[in-house]
């Protein structure tokens, strides 16, 4: 280890925009509010949806952030992204290979999210909602069809894992990750006025920090992955998008 460069602070020639595509990436990471809206709508008792949200997110904390830093500690400055990458051509792709089920497992539940929230909201008081009937598996075979196209054409039109997540996260996850929260506390769980006692003076300049945060995340970040596309095709990473092409395994 002690041949490994690595550091605690970013290099010295930095951009702005490369540096929030970290920070985003980073929000990502720690962030799985998207789900928990369309998990809570279907169960018996929303509230002890709270139990597993405490003991998803104090392992998410501890499982990522150990990860990342003995990743950091071993590989150092030049750690690859996606991180098994760093392992080299032969080895990355074997642990691809090995890897495979989980990424499609975990594609799937989240599509699997969004195609429930959206046939849940179309066909709300319709009995094809519940898709134990012909009418239901035809829908629900359309509609997972089209989101799996839909992602697809995105993830391919997107060919770099770093801005991928990093327009995610700006686009979606400062949504539900932060101003929306902020936005309900305000609108649906504060009791009274926000001057009323020293809690709700607290908790509002909280929440407002929190979304603030938000809109940082959801306008920079906006910029920053854009920005950060335009660079990596200039540079030549890859051809095309839609191309196998990548300087990843040269």
């Amino acid at each position: 280890m002690s041949a490994v460069n690595w550091s605690a602070w970013p290099p010295e020639d930095v951009t702005f925009h490369s540096a929030f595509v970290s920070v985003t990436n980073i929000v990502f990471a720690y962030s799985f509010a998207v789900c928990q809206f369309s998990f809570m709508s279907e169960m018996h008792r929303p509230q002890d949806y709270v139990k597993s949200i405490w003991a998803l997110g104090l392992s998410e904390i501890f499982i990522y952030t150990l990860t990342g830093a003995l990743i950091y500690a071993f590989v150092g400055t030049d750690v690859s992204s996606p991180a098994l990458l760093s392992a080299g051509g032969t080895l990355s792709r074997i642990a691809f290979g090995v890897a495979l089920p989980v990424i499609f497992i975990s594609g799937s539940i989240n599509g699997t999210v969004v195609c429930r929230y959206v046939v849940n909201r179309i066909w709300h008081n319709s009995p094809i909602k519940y898709t134990n009937t012909f009418a239901g598996w035809l829908v629900w075979i359309i509609v997972v069809g089209i989101c799996t196209i839909i992602g697809w054409v995105v993830a391919e039109a997107i060919p770099f894992f770093n801005d991928l997540l990093s327009i995610i996260s700006a686009l979606f996850i400062s949504g539900f990750s932060y101003y929306f929260p902020a936005l309900f506390w305000f609108g649906l769980v504060k009791e009274g006025s926000w001057r009323k006692d020293a809690k709700n003076i607290c908790l509002s300049i909280v929440n407002a920090g929190v979304f603030l945060i938000g809109l940082c995340v959801l306008g920079c970040g906006t910029y920053a992955a854009v920005q950060d596309i335009i660079d990596q095709y200039d540079a030549g990473v890859v051809r095309t998008s839609f191309s196998c092409s990548s300087e990843a395994y040269q």
